[in-house]
């Protein structure tokens, strides 16, 4: 399946809607870090980031942690 090309500023759109709750407005900001070629996002005291490579193109993969705790590999289903 091939994916369309994205621009950044269109893939940091998609990524705040999906990690957005069904029927709510965005909660979180996701910036684009292009120095360390990330998305990040704060969301419930908890980061997320997103390498701006994604190599599935159904779910958005990345790592969630909460300060400087431990980090946790995570997969969200892309709409």
């Amino acid at each position: 399946m091939l994916t369309p090309v994205l621009s950044h500023a269109q893939t940091r759109r998609a990524l705040s809607r999906d990690l957005r709750k069904p029927g709510t407005k965005p909660l979180c900001k996701v910036t684009d870090e292009s120095a360390r070629r990330t998305f990040t996002a704060k969301k419930d005291g908890a980061v997320f980031e997103f390498s701006h490579n994604q190599p599935d193109a159904a779910f958005w993969n990345g790592v969630k942690y909460y300060g400087s705790g431990s980090r946790s590999k995570i997969r969200i289903r892309r709409s």
